[in-house]
């Protein structure tokens, strides 16, 4: 009997050591903190940021989602209840309005922040910032200095179109202006820079702003044979029927845009400072130019995309806001910013930053002087860029077969959406 005894005693404590550990165990867990990120050439960095992160923090364990139509995801996301903690996805006009994202005002870093950084990332409705920039980014059209060494004309539309042709002339076989169009953010910065540009170009960053949230179409003329989105299409199939772009330009992705670049097959390609890692990675010996877009519109002049970069946001319905705040404390550490900064390829938003980004800093400053500066578009959040992209994709594929067409299909699209 005894022995029995001592066997049930030996049985009952091990049960306790295991529930002891076992509860142990979950008081000692980590809490998850979901990252979503829309920003593909940011993703190995981030992955070795989260691993730094993950490793010197007890608390919180942070883990990656990226998809490339982040914008879409990010909508199905915030309907859905399925919310990240911290997001770099745009945060839109109508979901600051909706309550949508915290109040980024009050943190501790907003006196380091370039002023010009500041003003974009704050909503002009409540002067309050919900969203943090990290970078400043620009984009405009690069071209293989081999190739082009006499660059390419960029003072008309006319010279421009000129300027290709005669490149393409004289680079058999290689591609003018290549397009990575399968990935539809790529076509919808594309209208973004080029399209809306024809609007932005005309009024200061905040105002043409304004005029996209409050969808002034007095002004914005989305729907008119002589408004900016009919002369993209105009000038889109003007590329295309002259073999300008790339007869895949509707297939090939991103990372095809970038490989055909790096490897000398396309004389350029529009893009942002976000792709000159990628570009560098396949060739870091590459001699890169980089010019504004000619605009669209004849006797207006060149536009270039100057504006905030890699911005974080917290959903308000984000189930771990302590965690996000974590981390994003510990990606805006001094050491975090100045390696993105070099690893991006762009300046930091912060002054306190000193980073070797670039040895063409000059040549970039010139592109800035020589053109309007022009920011991102605020798009709609019932339509985003990716969706703008998708329209494009259907107009270069034939699916709209005039410019007419292009533009009653995307006017109807854009004006539906804000209602």
């Amino acid at each position: 009997m005894k022995k029995k005894v001592s066997v049930l005693a030996i049985i009952g404590m091990a049960l306790m050591l295991i529930v002891g550990c076992s509860n142990s165990s979950n008081g000692s867990e980590k809490k998850t903190v979901k990252f979503f990120n829309g920003k593909v050439e940011s993703v190995d960095y981030m992955n070795e940021l989260i691993d730094q992160f993950n490793k010197q923090n007890s608390q919180y364990k942070v883990v990656q989602e990226f998809q490339k139509d982040a914008s879409s995801a990010m909508q199905t996301k915030l309907a859905s209840g399925d919310v990240p903690d911290l997001t770099n996805t745009d945060v839109t006009q109508e979901y600051i309005d909706a309550g949508k994202f915290e109040d980024l005002s009050k943190e501790d870093i907003w006196n380091h922040i370039n002023p010009n950084i500041k003003q974009l990332v704050t909503d002009i409705k409540s002067g309050k910032q919900y969203k943090i920039a990290t970078n400043e980014t620009m984009a405009g059209i690069f071209y293989n200095k081999d190739l082009a060494p006499e660059g390419i004309a960029f003072d008309t539309w006319d010279h421009f179109i000129t300027s290709l042709e005669s490149l393409q002339a004289a680079n058999e076989g290689k591609d003018a202006l290549y397009l990575g169009g399968k990935d539809s953010w790529t076509l919808g910065h594309l209208m973004e820079f080029w399209g809306h540009g024809i609007v932005k170009e005309q009024y200061s960053v905040l105002e043409a702003k304004k005029l996209f949230i409050n969808n002034d179409q007095s002004v914005l003329n989305f729907a008119s044979s002589d408004g900016p989105i009919y002369t993209f299409a105009e000038r889109l199939a003007e590329l295309k029927e002259k073999g300008l772009i790339n007869q895949n330009a509707i297939t090939a992705s991103y990372d095809e845009q970038i490989e055909k670049f790096a490897k000398g097959e396309a004389i350029a390609i529009p893009q942002g400072f976000w792709a000159m890692s990628a570009i560098l990675q396949k060739n870091k010996e590459m001699n890169i130019g980089f010019m504004p877009f000619p605009s669209m519109k004849d006797g207006e002049k060149p536009l270039l995309l100057v504006a905030e970069d890699s911005t974080y946001a917290i959903p308000s319905q984000a189930k771990n806001k302590e965690g996000a705040k974590a981390f994003l404390k510990f990606i805006l550490k001094e050491e975090n910013l100045k390696g993105y900064s070099e690893f991006m390829k762009s300046p930091s938003a912060f002054e306190n930053i000193d980073s070797n980004w670039s040895d063409k800093k000059s040549e970039f400053e010139n592109a800035k002087k020589e053109s309007v500066n022009i920011g991102f578009t605020s798009f709609p959040s019932g339509f985003s860029g990716d969706d703008s992209g998708r329209y494009v994709q259907a107009f270069l594929s034939g699916q709209y077969k005039t410019a007419q067409d292009f533009t009653e299909a995307y006017s109807e699209a854009w004006n539906k959406s804000k209602k």
